[in-house]
């Protein structure tokens, strides 16, 4: 349709030019190309716009099967779009989510918070699995213990309230001369995942339960100390491990693993395997073959740590020697295992 409007508007142009040039013909000119430039213009823009109203419909669709009403779908999808961002992602990214919904309350000071609570609930959001690293200080749980570094000193802390704009720490011991508009420091330690640090002005002190309890706004900003190099998953996998025992002689025997990382695993042995449990010590190098999804890795590593527990002893195993090739398949072995515990835990989270 466009083609021939374009075709029509040229051959007036060839006929109206034909006799020569004059101030009517480069007018008319002018308003020809004018015309076809305005004529492109808003069919592409029809064009797209068209085709957003449908992704948006399609969008909204999803979003409703997933439990949200089409409000909050509106929302997801207004602020994804203002942020760049695939509005799809706001469903399956809690990272995106947040910073979604960060950005709505920003430009709503008078926004539902029993809304978005709901919102992080209906899609799973509303913890964090300890497999997973905290997104910003909305994540971290309440009576989560810390550290406040503030002029110098330290005093412990604790979480014990926080809503969608600020969190409330009280402080166990000590009463440091905070005051508003200042900058602490907080640091605390996430179990079985890493250690934390962030800063924060605060905005409000007071005493509450005879304690002073300082109110900061939340951030995005946590600095995540990994404890371990990698992250490890739980995970049991069948295990043969040989080593060389002071004669000389080689010990073998066949265990599973309790948890595993492309840097290291722990394995465990009952306390009735005494006589190889006295073998094994700090540093020990031993060979294993780990049998993953029926493909065997061979590695080599130092024992690191061991563990005495009620009835069995676990070691913790630092790989020294591993093939790329088994490498990158035990990291994207665990990368797979990652994703189908968050999707595990999601369901669970939705019941």
């Amino acid at each position: 349709m466009e083609d021939q409007r374009v075709n029509i508007l040229v051959d007036s142009f060839r006929k109206a030019t034909s006799q020569g040039i004059t101030l009517e013909g480069i007018l008319l000119v002018v308003f020809i190309f004018s015309f076809i430039a305005l004529a492109l213009t808003v069919g592409n823009y029809l064009k797209k716009a068209l085709s957003l109203r449908r992704q948006k419909g399609h969008f909204l669709k999803t979003v409703l099967e997933l439990g949200l009403s089409e409000k909050e779908g509106e929302i997801l999808w207004e602020y994804s779009k203002k942020l760049d961002r695939d509005p799809y992602l706001s469903l399956e990214v809690k990272a995106t989510f947040e910073k979604v919904i960060d950005e709505y309350i920003k430009e709503n000071p008078d926004f539902d918070e029993n809304m978005i609570i709901d919102m992080r609930r209906t899609l799973g959001f509303d913890t964090v699995p300890p497999f997973m690293p905290l997104v910003s200080t909305k994540d971290i749980e309440i009576f989560q213990n810390g550290t406040l570094i503030f002029e110098g000193r330290s005093y412990p802390v604790a979480l014990t309230d926080k809503d969608e704009l600020y969190m409330y720490w009280s402080i166990l011991e000590g009463n440091p001369p905070i005051e508003e508009d200042q900058i602490v420091k907080i640091t605390f330690l996430r179990q079985d995942d890493a250690v934390y640090v962030f800063e924060g002005e605060v905005v409000e002190t007071f005493i509450d339960m005879g304690r002073k309890v300082i109110k900061i706004p939340h951030t995005f900003n946590l600095v995540r100390n990994q404890r371990r190099k990698d992250i490890r998953i739980k995970e049991e996998l069948p295990v043969d491990i040989s080593f060389v025992d002071e004669n000389g002689k080689v010990i073998s025997f066949t265990s599973q693993t309790e948890d595993i990382s492309i840097s290291g695993m722990k394995f465990c042995l009952f306390k009735l395997d005494g006589e190889i449990i006295q073998k094994l010590s700090i540093n020990k190098e031993i060979k294993a073959e780990l049998i993953i999804n029926g493909i065997k890795i061979k590695v080599s590593g130092l024992i690191r740590n061991i563990q005495d527990r009620d009835n069995k002893v676990c070691f913790g195993v630092e790989f020294k020697d591993i093939d790329k090739k088994d490498e990158a398949f035990l990291n994207q072995f665990i990368q797979d295992k990652q994703m189908e515990l968050m999707k595990k835990y999601r369901q669970m989270q939705k019941g």
